[in-house]
């Protein structure tokens, strides 16, 4: 009884009441690489620095996880965390939406189930993993992440290129690569999300998401020459 999670994350930079509270040289620390600081201490955070830290743990904040989980070849989940479920709208608590993820997680077993991403492995899971301790959410699993390897933790994205050390493919380059006949939803993408989000198009937001969750799905079914049902042909509801 294999489990299988399709996962993709949707971020967002900090509260902006924290704005005036950022440490300018630890921005730029992590936006440089952690080499040398580009600023000095006492200088402000640009708004071009600000928008960035959606990308980094250490001040970003999880605002969606996509999730479609198979078991036994059915569809058991597919939604996204992170939202209310009578308004749909995103309720910006990170600590609910990470312990709706790791209760996704709760019987998850390193042997045989996966956990499935474009990305993931330098991204998404390290993204929950620092901001679970962060909101002091303790995860369900310790799921290791020993390179090199296609389980429990399998990237797409670092499979594509068979983990050689060159700039991964894009979601949405591999796809068209492989002639998938899927692709994302046309003018959104990650560095629009912030902005799409104060204007309130929550729903397009999660849209955007599960899109790559299921982009994602494909492209792993490819990857392991694995026979894949179409989404249109199963009785799935979205939550």
């Amino acid at each position: 009884m294999s489990k299988r999670l399709f996962i993709d994350i949707e971020t967002l930079p900090p509260p902006e009441e924290m704005r005036n509270s950022i440490n300018p040289v630890l921005v730029s620390k992590l936006e440089n690489g952690r080499r040398e600081p580009l600023c000095e201490a006492g200088a402000e955070c640009s708004e071009e620095q600000f928008r960035h830290l959606a990308l980094h743990a250490e001040y970003g904040r999880v605002l969606s996880i996509g999730m479609m989980v198979e078991q036994n070849e059915k569809i058991i989940h597919h939604g996204v965390l992170g939202r209310e479920r009578e308004s749909m709208r995103f309720h910006l608590d990170e600590a609910r939406t990470l312990r709706g993820f790791w209760k996704q997680l709760n019987d998850f077993n390193e042997r045989k189930d996966l956990i499935i991403g474009h990305n993931i492995f330098e991204f998404d899971l390290l993204f929950l993993y620092k901001r679970s301790i962060i909101n002091r959410v303790r995860p369900s699993v310790r799921l290791s992440f020993a390179r090199y390897r296609s389980r429990p933790i399998f990237d797409t994205m670092k499979e594509w290129e068979l983990w050689a050390w060159r700039p991964g493919i894009k979601l949405e380059e591999l796809a068209e690569v492989l002639q998938l006949g899927m692709t994302k939803m046309e003018g959104l993408d990650g560095s629009h999300i912030y902005d799409r989000f104060c204007e309130g198009c929550h729903q397009e937001i999660a849209d955007y998401c599960l899109r790559d969750v299921e982009i994602t799905r494909e492209i792993y079914y490819r990857l392991t020459f694995e026979r894949t049902t179409d989404l249109a042909e199963l009785d799935v509801n979205r939550v």
